[in-house]
């Protein structure tokens, strides 16, 4: 199959009208790499695990939001299964027909609804319990925020977060993720890989 086929896609993913679609770049919201060519987007996964000193081989990871897929494209190569969800059936469609392209039989993903659908319903989507949970500027546009980091909490033991939305909004996730977890790292201060918006902080948290 023609990678044509491939940026035909990425460009469909770019139609929501979501702040998070990437509509300025060829490769929408993630940098990827699809044979040998990399395709620009507006964030870039591998700079945004830079800093994460953790070892994910033969982990089950759950990213939550997971749009195109880039962030568990990144580690595919160790992890022991990835589950990726998000609630925008083009994202979800894509993704998967990436991972199959890429021929990822590691990687999964799904159309979840966070407000909508029980959180006890992603244990499902692994066979083993997940032991890194992503949580990478989704809490903004989720309600029930409080208690999704809360099920993350209590359903692994690690969560790679980066906080979203207005200023006092990215404050109250990172004090509530103080409240939770034992250790809350400081991994990157600032968003340097979006040329559109570097006012986000990410976080190591581990309990």
């Amino acid at each position: 199959m023609s990678i044509k086929k491939i940026k035909n896609l990425l460009v469909y993913t770019t139609t929501s009208g979501k702040q998070y679609n990437g509509g300025l770049y060829e490769g929408g919201y993630h940098t990827l790499s699809i044979d040998s060519e990399v395709i620009k987007g507006q964030r870039n996964p591998s700079q945004r695990l830079e800093g994460v000193n953790f070892d994910f081989a033969d982990k089950t990871i759950l990213d939550i939001g997971s749009n195109q897929g880039g962030m568990l494209y990144e580690i595919q190569s160790k992890i022991k299964q990835g589950v990726g969800v998000d609630i925008d059936h083009r994202l979800v469609n894509v993704a998967n027909r990436i991972s199959n392209y890429n021929s990822y039989n590691n990687l999964n993903f799904y159309i979840f609804d966070a407000d909508k659908e029980e959180f006890d319903l992603l244990n499902n989507y692994a066979d083993e319990k997940y032991d890194v949970i992503f949580l990478l500027a989704v809490c903004m546009w989720i309600k029930s925020w409080k208690e999704l980091i809360s099920w993350v909490y209590d359903n692994s033991n690690y969560c790679l977060f980066e906080t979203n939305g207005k200023k006092h909004l990215q404050t109250e996730q990172f004090e509530y993720l103080k409240s939770l977890y034992a250790s809350v790292e400081l991994i990157h201060k600032r968003s340097d890989d979006d040329p559109k918006q570097k006012k986000r902080s990410t976080y190591w948290c581990s309990k």
